[in-house]
Parts: C-alpha cells; sequence; structure tokens
C-alpha cells in the first residue's frame, strides 16, 4: 500500500516510532525513537556512538514505523529508505525541534533537563522516504462490519 493522505496526522502528533536498522551481521536492529516530521522528510536525534548511529554510518538503509493502537482502528505508517546523517549546529537546533515536541517547555527550559537531553544527540538522521507502506484497520473495518455490529465483540483490546 502506498502513502495514505488520511493518516498523515500520525506524522505531526506526538508518537513513539520504531527505527530499524541493520547490525554488522545484516540483523535488524530495531529501536524506539522520537521523531520529527518537516518539509517531506522525517528527522531522528540520535548519538553516534549508539547503535543505530553506528549502523547507519556504515550502512544508509532504515525503515520507521508510526503507528496508532486505537481498539479496532489500528493504523501506521511506514517510511523506508537511505538516511541522510546531518551534524553541526544545523543538526543541534533541529534536535531541540525534535527534542521540544516531545519535552514540555519547563523540560527544555530546565538547567540539567533540557541540556541533558540536547546533550545526548550529536547526530540527526534525515529520511526523505523512498518508500511508503499504510494500513487502516477503520477502512477495513468499514469494509467488514455493519453499524448494528459491535466491533469491541471482535478485537481484543489494546494493552495500556
Amino acid at each position: 500500500m502506498a502513502f495514505n493522505e488520511s493518516l498523515s496526522h500520525l506524522l505531526q502528533e506526538r508518537r513513539i516510532a520504531t527505527l530499524t536498522t541493520f547490525a554488522e551481521d545484516d540483523m535488524p536492529h530495531v529501536t524506539a525513537v522520537w521523531f520529527l516530521w518537516q518539509e517531506d522528510a522525517l528527522y531522528i536525534a540520535t548519538n553516534r556512538h549508539t547503535g543505530k548511529g553506528r549502523n547507519l554510518a556504515r550502512d544508509a538503509r532504515m525503515a520507521l514505523c508510526i503507528e496508532s493502537r486505537e481498539d479496532g482502528r489500528e493504523a501506521g505508517l511506514s517510511a523506508s529508505g537511505r538516511a541522510e546523517l546531518l551534524t553541526g549546529d544545523g543538526a543541534a537546533q533541529l534536535a531541540r525541534l525534535i527534542n521540544g515536541k516531545y519535552l514540555t517547555p519547563k523540560a527544555m527550559e530546565h538547567p540539567v533537563v533540557g541540556p541533558a537531553f540536547i546533550g545526548m544527540s550529536d547526530l540527526v538522521v534525515k529520511l526523505v522516504p523512498a518508500r511508503w507502506i499504510s494500513w487502516d484497520m477503520a477502512a477495513v473495518g468499514d469494509n467488514l462490519f455493519t453499524p448494528d455490529m459491535d466491533m469491541a465483540e471482535f478485537f481484543y483490546p489494546t494493552l495500556k
């Protein structure tokens, strides 16, 4: 499935994404990350010494999955392509924006918390997706279930 514009809200929301990179033995390395969607690119702040940072420095292939887990209406987007690694002042500015999406202004301005998070990132990963995959259980459900059917009777609840 291609990019589903109706799911673009997932890119703006404060969600935890799942990043896949490839280790030296070509095994997938999967981690949870914060992300920012800006000007048709995904950005992830990290450190060059992390597994994902080392993996992407060696092999630029990556995929990022963002999903919603609302019971019976699960949906998601997966973007894949080749990473561009950004460093320096531009990367530091992007890392602040990424952290600001997930941390409150109080956290960002705190003399210990803000600098600690900003200091964790000396690398920003940029992905301009070459391929999108999307899924939307609500659309599937609309084709399977009639209004008189209670979807809760057909799906186990999402663990919270």
